[in-house]
């Protein structure tokens, strides 16, 4: 074998190294993103919109979320909802609680209670954060709906611009 041949295949060695590096390295970026982007789309195909009419089922509750709010289904008796704009997000879930255990479980704040036209009534406590926390049903009596909201305002707004959204859901709960 000449010494030019010789060359030529550690050259050539290289180029086959350095083109499986790369093959290597993209093959990772791609596996990155795929681990980023997917878990959130396969969230968003079992979600759908409410139309703020039809009731979304929670076992042995219901709630008619909002028009146009975002629901997900958790399980049977779990949804996850969300405001049109994304900054109000609400964990609602049938509980065999009553309303003022599901907020006593919250350890926050002073509990305050409100009649709902429809009967039930709202047990229901403010987070630190601008986040409420509501047990939904007959006062004393389980079972009942656990309302975990969580509000993140775009920037420069304030959480107690969604209290009237808040209250739309809370009204929507119904057994």
């Amino acid at each position: 074998m000449s010494p030019d041949a010789h060359v030529g295949s550690a050259a050539r060695r290289w180029e086959i190294a350095l083109a499986c590096a790369a093959a290597a390295l993209v093959l990772a970026a791609v596996a990155v993103a795929a681990i980023v982007a997917v878990p959130p789309t396969v969230a968003n195909l079992s979600s759908e919109v409410s139309d703020g009419r039809e009731p979304t089922d929670l076992g042995d509750a219901s709630v008619v979320v909002p028009a146009d709010w975002v629901v997900t289904r958790d399980s049977e008796h779990a949804i996850t909802v969300r405001t049109p704009d994304g900054a109000l997000r609400a964990d609602v879930e049938s509980v065999d609680e009553s309303p003022a255990d599901v907020v006593a479980g919250a350890a926050a704040g002073t509990p305050r209670s409100e009649l709902l036209a429809s009967g039930l009534t709202a047990l229901h406590v403010d987070l630190d954060d601008g986040g409420v926390v509501a047990g939904v049903g007959e006062p004393d009596a389980a079972p009942s709906v656990r309302v975990v909201v969580e509000v993140r305002p775009p920037e420069g707004g304030e959480p107690a611009a969604y209290r009237s959204a808040i209250g739309d859901l809370l009204e929507g709960v119904r057994r």
